[in-house]
């Protein structure tokens, strides 16, 4: 599924230690679809196949929850015919249980924010089921909504009145090697990072739980985590379809890279990824 420019250069910093909170997390498996490897990312296997996810990230912490992206909704059958028919192929997604239906099944009826990866179809859909909650992306990706949108933007699903948009800037607090950041709780535990390429305001998401551990949610910068590793794009066609600025978006897997590097601890998250969410569990399971 451009902002000024806010990565670092080559010599990163190590992962930063903020004071320890009460912050944990939980990954909401929405759908789930095969597909083949080499069609998630330059260099993957056409003989093999890989599964891919959509969730949203459930974020509890003393001073409030909140969500990272939504997964697909409730109404996504009928959002999905914003695709147009030429797109629908490249496309798919397997059976849905929304967020919401979990979340309400589990007593956990008020969800106060949402923030955005990005806008793409598969991240938005759930907006409308959680029209309680305010809904909080950067100021470039709230630009990018407002300019003519690629394929993979919904009108269905960015257009109604109810939905509350907050924008937010970002501080020039440099993060792990980004010399942008926005620290949502103030202690360090929930850092939003640019991410630019993919869209233009597109982010991710730097949690350290009270352990100590850290995880990097970095929305649609890659699909599979070797992408990181090996230090690939996806797969051309697919990049010409979904990324943006696809230079940019290099530039953004370059610096995940360096990243991984200077910090072989930090477990780095794509949003799809189904291998990497198997290995933390899922909801009602919570990370701590």
């Amino acid at each position: 599924m451009l902002a000024p420019a806010v990565m670092a250069q080559p010599a990163l910093g190590p992962a930063p230690a903020p004071t320890p909170a009460a912050l944990e997390f939980s990954l909401i498996k929405t759908s789930e679809v095969s597909t083949l490897e080499g069609l998630s990312y330059s260099g993957g296997s056409y003989f093999a196949s890989t599964r891919l996810q959509h969730i949203a990230v459930l974020v509890r912490h003393p001073q409030g929850d909140f969500l990272f992206d939504g997964g697909l909704g409730k109404n996504i059958d009928a959002q999905f015919k914003d695709m147009p028919l030429w797109a629908r192929p490249f496309f798919s997604y397997g059976p849905v249980t929304p967020a919401r239906q979990q979340l309400d099944a589990a007593g956990l009826t008020r969800i106060p924010r949402i923030f955005l990866s990005h806008a793409h179809w598969d991240h938005a859909s759930a907006l409308v089921d959680f029209p309680e909650a305010e809904v909080w992306l950067s100021e470039a990706e709230k630009a990018y909504l407002a300019s003519p949108h690629a394929v993979s933007v919904f009108p269905s699903q960015i257009a109604p009145p109810a939905i509350r948009w907050h924008s937010y800037a970002w501080s020039d607090k440099a993060v792990l090697g980004f010399s942008h950041s926005l620290d949502i709780f103030g202690d360090g535990s929930a850092v939003l990072l640019p991410l630019p390429g993919h869209t233009p305001g597109s982010v991710g998401l730097l949690l350290t739980t009270a352990s100590g551990r850290q995880y990097f949610f970095i929305g649609d910068s890659v699909w599979k985590s070797r992408a990181i590793v090996e230090e690939k794009p996806k797969m051309w066609i697919a990049s010409a379809l979904v990324d943006e600025d696809q230079p940019r978006t290099m530039e953004t897997i370059s610096s995940l890279h360096r990243v991984q590097q200077q910090n072989p601890l930090l477990l780095i998250i794509p949003a799809h990824d189904a291998q990497v969410h198997d290995a933390i569990g899922y909801f009602p399971h919570f990370v701590k």
